[in-house]
This record gives structure tokens, C-alpha cells and sequence, in this order.
């Protein structure tokens, strides 16, 4: 072929071409033949009417970073047939792929399209086809040749029509189909794409051979051609497969002006492998005999949020196993389990990290048996900075409380408040696994406190900020604890109080609420006096009110909680506590007016032998004889006349009473005859109309 602007190959794929002038009316086409050896040679011709304004050959500078494709304007129009508007781009050199971005478009009509080819002919590979039906779901479509050509026909039906095109070059990437291998090196300039592609059936399997990398460089892989469903966002090692959902999946690589990868990619079926990309997302895993699968959860960028991996139904073989694996650097491993473990606590991982579970399946029972059920989902970080004030209340708890808390966890709880104030703690619940702790630390003197088990601990009094830390790994030795458990975790009520604290040490003393607005106090004195087990100290207080204006609470606890029972009775001069602890806890109801000024006394009472129930408690002087079992054994109520001592509870182990048998018997005889006769009797009365019924009860005031 003489006088084009591009030379027919004599083999392999063919190329369109055009005129070297747009007025040219007259082309010759010269074809030189031999004799074929041992093939037939041939040639087919297609000949094509396009506008001169819109269609052409074009070999990219390598000066220039894109080219813009622009179809004719509407002035054009001469009354005559519109054309299609065709074009061939090539890239610099054959070592470059190009690339197209729809940058605007305008269809008038249903029949307008867009076609763009992988190569340099009418009958190359499809990549892309823009009509009125998709338009909107291609603008963020990104485009990658896979060697130097590329070709573009835009048809329309009217000159209304408008399409506008970015066309550029690429030292890397491209577009790839079925399987292969490819690589980044440094680059500086633009973005490198990788599109890959495989059977409509298969979804996308990329692993990592290598991979060397940091910020700023970033890997992002998305399924299909565009940006909208995220797979991946990497940085550095990668040491885990990623999976699209279809049968397309796109590799980006941008800043890697330092940092390189190597990976390849195949097709395979899905079921075995999966990857979560959304917020929620489950996992149902069966039949795959003899396989690996995989279901991968990458690294997101969640600020503020954490990775909640759930595997609700584990039904392993006896020859199964499953590995879970965090994707950090290290690929730490989380646990292995085998066929006995049928259900494991959530766990908790960072959202940046990410996590890997492997199941390796042997021999099945059933083919299409289910083996693991699992969802992943992300809850907000727990713990956080808290600056209150006072008369505030708050609660800290255990992540997912009041289900039970999952593994991995590590809360941290920062309480700051003013110097005048204190913060007063006490737990509602607390249901540890052995070396899962909370650890409280005032941090005025770095005291810290460490709490694990069941046991509900008294009540914490702090002077200063401090922080709260709940850890579900293992708090004590730094390792996952084995087996994989948990518990209830924990529920504890705070208040800020501008007054209060803790009387300790003193037989006696006195405090008041002067004009504060919460105030907390905790007293205590010794259980014994002078250790002497046979004697029992209790506490004994009275209440004094300055003025009358009311406008507050009070609850005074007996013992070392306000978990503990309250004294409800607070108007005898003199109250007797139980035990050798009381809290009590004052409020202003209204902040904006005043309330009485209370004042407290106290003082220690020693109880002696002969002062004392038979359990050693103490026994207070109105308990006696009051007919009230006060003591808890009954011995408070001993030797009185109006009210007697309940006998002790004698359990027959054989037999029963005769006296109760016959008696019973008698009673249910009389009844079935009164019944027998009665029914009838009143039956009749209601058929004849003399039944009579009651009065509206619902009228009686």
C-alpha cells in the first residue's frame, strides 16, 4: 500500500488507514501477490465513508501528555448525511500502552455510540462501548490499551450529538486478559492502570510474588473498570491474595517514584475464595473438599472504627482445619482451629490491619456441606477522652456490653476533670475470663488498680484525672489466651462530684454539703477494735439540717458500694449502719437554686458478744422482739412473747400424712357433687330467661 500514512503489515493483525489529505476524492490501492508455498494467502477490503473533520490516523508526540479528541460542532451541519467520526492513535513507541478518558458527552439520540477497540482496526478487540443506555454508568470508566494502537469510531445520528475524548500514553500498564504476570517499577508522572480480565464465569485472583513499597506510594485495586467499588488500598508488603466480585478487576499504582511489585493474576471460581470490601458482609463456606479456601477481609482506611470478625457456625470434619490471621506485616496468627470447636468469640482487629481466614478442607462427609458461617462488620474504637464537669454521671463498658465482649479488644478511657473535683467509680457488673483485666491508674500518683474475674470490687474513689483500660488479649503475659473465650464484661458507673472523699483511720468525725452541688463521701473504720475478733465495729450518724430549702437528693449505702442496700429510715437522731462502711451520696436537684446545707456526724459504735447476733452481727436496740427478722438468723426475735420464733423446717424424706389424705379426699367428693347438680340447676335458669346477672362492677367508686 502506497502513498498512506501507515503501511499494511503482511501478516498478523490488520489496520485501518486513511488518506495523507483530507480533500483527497480518488485512492488508489496497489496489492503485489506470490505465489503461495504451502499456505493460501489472502486479503479482504473494507472500504468506509467517515467525516474528514473528525477521522484520521495519529501518532502521539512524545512531548505531549494527552491528545483531545473533539467531535465536529453543530455548524457543520449542511443539510447532508452525518458521517461517523473514526480514529487510530498510536503511542510514541511500541513499548507504550494508551489510555482514554471520556471526558464529556452529549447523545440526542438513542442510536449515537461510541466504539474504542484494543488495536488499530474496525475488527479488533472491543474494549468499550458508550450509548445512551450506559453513558452514565462509563464516565468514570477507565480505559488501557495492550500495546501501541488503539482505535475510536464515534456514530452519531444528528450533529447535536457531542463527544469529547482524553487520549494519553503509558510507559506501564495496560490492559491483559485471561492470566499473566506483570510489574511497576519506579515511574514518575502519571498513574499506572492495569486492567485484567478473565471468563464471565471466573472472578479475578491476584497474589503478590513481591512487593516493595511505602507512602506515599499507594496500590488501589478495584472491581471492573472504574472507580467505584474499592477492593484494596495497599502500602508496603503485601502478603495476601486479592478477589474481585466479577470477572474484571483494575490495578492502580500511583507515587511510585520509589518502590516497585510483582504480581500475577488468574481466573478462578468463586465460593472457595472471597474478599469482604463493605461495611457488612458474610461468609458461607461449603463443599470444597481436598481445597484451601480463603476468605480475606483487606486493610481499610476506617478512622475511628475497627474490624469485628464474627464466625457464627463452625461445623469443621475431623481432617478440617481453620487458621485465622491478622495481615500485618508478621501475618500474626489469631488461633487454629480444629473438628471439637464448634463456637468462638468474636474478634476485634484494627481496620488498617485486616484479617485472613484459612480453612483447609479434607475429605467430606457430604459435598455440599456447610462448614463456616462468618460475618465481618466494623463497631466504632472503644474508649475515648472525656473532660467533665461536675454532678456529671457517665458509664464506661466492656465493647458490646451486655453481649459478650470479643477477644483482641484493647479500651483505653481517659476522665479528666478540675482539680477541686473527684471521680467516684462503681461497677455495676463485671464478668472477666481469667487474664482479660481492667486496670483503673490515678494518674496524680501513678496508683493503679487491676481487676479481673467475677468479684465485684468495692467503690473507687480518684482525685485526679485517670484513666480506665479494658484488654480481652491477655492482660498478664501478653499472648491470646488459649482456648479462645469470653465472658459478660463489665458495666461501671462514674460521677463527678465538686466534693466528698474518703474518712478513713478516725473513730469519729463530721462533714458538710456546704454549697457544693454533688457531693460523694465514703466512711470507714476498722472492722474490729484493737483486733479483737469478738468485737464488731459498726457506724453510727446523724443528720443535722441548716435550713429548710430542700432541693436535693440523698441516699446513704450501707457498705462499700452503692451497689449495697440503702437506710431508707434517716429521721431517728441516731442511725446504726450494718456494717463498718457507709456512702453517702448528696445532689442538688436544681443547679440554679440553692439547697439545704446538711451536716454529718459520725462515730464509731464497738459491738461485744453479748451485743451481737448469732451470725456476729451487731445487734441494734430496736431490733429486739420488733417482729422483724433484722439479723437474718431470727435471733434478734429469741425468748419474745408477742412474737414467736418460727420453728425449724422438718422435711419428710418417705411417706405422707394420713390425716391430710382423707380429709382432701372428702373435700373433692363434695365438690364433684355440688358441681354435678349445680351446672344443670343453673344452665336451666339461663335458658329460661331468670338468670340474673351481677351489677357493673366498673361503677362502684
Amino acid at each position: 500500500m502506497t502513498g498512506c500514512t501507515l503501511n499494511a503489515p503482511k501478516s498478523g493483525e490488520p489496520v485501518d488507514f486513511f488518506p495523507n489529505a483530507k480533500d483527497w476524492k480518488i485512492v488508489l490501492i496497489h496489492v503485489s501477490m506470490k505465489p503461495p508455498t504451502t499456505t493460501i494467502e489472502y486479503f479482504r477490503l473494507k472500504i468506509s465513508l467517515v467525516d474528514s473533520e473528525c477521522s484520521g490516523y495519529l501518532k502521539l508526540d512524545a512531548h505531549d501528555t494527552y491528545h483531545t479528541f473533539e467531535s465536529p460542532p453543530e455548524e457543520f451541519n449542511n443539510g447532508t448525511i452525518i458521517p461517523r467520526c473514526r480514529y487510530v492513535f498510536e503511542s510514541p513507541d511500541d513499548s507504550n500502552v494508551l489510555g482514554l478518558k471520556l471526558w464529556k458527552f452529549h447523545f440526542s439520540n438513542p442510536l449515537d455510540i461510541v466504539a474504542i477497540n484494543d488495536g488499530a482496526s474496525e475488527i479488533s478487540v472491543p474494549l468499550l462501548q458508550v450509548t445512551t443506555s450506559n453513558a452514565n454508568l462509563t464516565k468514570s470508566q477507565i480505559i488501557r490499551s495492550t500495546r501501541q494502537y488503539m482505535w475510536m469510531e464515534f456514530k452519531p445520528q444528528t450533529y447535536a450529538s457531542k463527544f469529547v475524548a482524553n487520549i494519553t500514553f503509558h510507559g506501564q500498564g495496560g490492559y491483559m486478559k485471561g492470566n499473566g504476570t506483570f510489574k511497576v517499577n519506579p515511574t514518575d508522572g502519571n498513574d499506572t492502570v492495569f486492567l485484567l480480565e478473565v471468563d464471565q464465569n471466573e472472578v479475578v485472583l491476584l497474589n503478590f510474588t513481591a512487593s516493595d513499597f511505602d507512602l506515599p506510594a499507594t496500590l488501589s485495586i478495584y472491581d471492573d473498570f472504574d472507580k467505584t467499588n474499592l477492593l484494596a488500598s495497599l502500602h508496603g508488603n503485601v502478603g495476601y491474595p486479592v478477589l474481585s466480585k466479577t470477572s474484571k478487576m483494575m490495578v492502580i499504582a500511583t507515587n511510585f517514584g520509589k518502590g516497585s511489585f510483582t504480581a500475577d493474576f488468574k481466573g478462578v471460581m468463586p465460593g472457595c475464595l472471597q474478599m469482604s470490601t463493605f461495611s457488612n458482609e458474610n461468609y458461607i463456606l461449603s463443599g470444597n473438599c481436598n481445597k484451601t479456601c480463603f476468605w480475606t477481609i483487606p486493610p481499610q482506611d476506617r478512622p475511628g472504627f475497627e474490624l469485628l470478625l464474627n464466625l457464627q457456625y463452625l461445623s469443621l470434619g475431623l481432617e478440617d482445619q481453620l487458621n485465622i490471621y491478622k495481615l500485618d506485616k508478621a501475618k500474626t496468627s489469631l488461633g487454629s482451629l480444629l473438628s471439637n470447636v464448634t463456637h468462638i468469640p468474636q474478634l476485634v482487629i484494627p481496620a488498617n490491619v485486616g484479617a485472613l481466614v484459612e480453612v483447609i478442607r479434607g475429605p467430606c462427609v457430604e459435598n455440599e456441606d456447610v462448614v463456616v458461617i462468618g460475618h465481618s462488620s466494623y463497631l466504632p474504637v472503644c474508649g475515648k477522652d472525656m473532660t467533665l464537669k461536675a454532678s456529671t454521671d457517665f458509664q464506661i463498658m466492656s465493647p458490646l456490653y451486655p453481649d459478650t465482649y470479643p477477644l483482641l479488644a484493647s479500651c483505653k478511657w481517659k476522665i479528666n476533670i478540675d482539680k477541686k473535683n473527684f471521680i467516684h467509680l462503681s461497677f455495676h457488673a463485671m464478668k472477666l475470663v481469667h487474664n482479660h483485666c481492667i486496670k483503673i491508674t490515678q494518674l496524680s500518683d501513678n496508683t493503679t488498680v487491676l481487676y479481673d474475674g467475677n468479684v465485684l470490687p468495692e467503690d473507687l474513689f480518684l482525685s485526679s484525672n485517670s484513666i480506665v483500660e479494658f484488654d480481652s488479649t491477655d492482660c498478664k503475659t501478653a499472648k491470646v489466651t488459649t482456648p479462645l473465650e469470653s465472658s459478660e464484661g463489665f458495666l461501671l458507673n462514674g460521677t463527678v462530684a465538686d466534693c466528698g472523699g474518703v474518712l478513713s483511720g478516725k473513730p469519729n468525725g463530721e462533714f458538710s454539703t456546704d454549697n457544693h452541688t454533688s457531693c460523694i463521701w465514703k466512711v470507714n473504720v476498722p472492722e474490729t477494735q484493737d483486733n479483737a475478733n469478738s468485737v464488731v465495729n459498726i457506724i453510727s450518724y446523724s443528720l443535722n439540717k441548716v435550713d429548710e430549702s430542700g432541693n436535693y437528693e440523698l441516699h446513704v449505702y450501707d457498705g462499700n458500694s452503692v451497689r449495697d442496700s440503702s437506710i431508707v429510715n434517716d429521721t431517728k437522731s441516731e442511725i446504726w449502719s450494718r456494717t463498718n462502711n457507709l456512702i453517702f451520696v448528696y445532689k442538688r436537684i436544681d443547679l440554679n437554686k440553692p439547697s439545704s446545707v446538711l451536716k454529718f456526724k459520725y462515730t464509731t459504735i464497738s459491738c461485744n458478744e453479748t451485743m451481737q447476733c448469732d451470725n456476729k452481727i451487731c445487734l441494734h436496740p430496736d431490733w429486739r422482739c420488733n417482729g422483724i427478722n433484722d439479723c437474718g438468723d431470727f435471733s434478734d426475735e429469741r425468748n419474745c412473747a408477742s412474737v414467736p420464733v418460727p420453728p425449724p423446717v422438718v422435711v419428710k424424706e418417705y411417706g405422707y400424712s394420713s390425716t391430710a389424705f382423707w380429709v382432701t379426699l372428702f373435700i373433692m367428693l363434695a365438690l364433684g357433687i355440688a358441681l354435678g347438680f349445680g351446672v344443670p340447676y343453673a344452665y336451666e335458669k339461663y335458658k329460661s330467661g331468670q338468670y340474673r346477672r351481677f351489677d357493673d362492677l366498673s361503677a362502684i367508686h
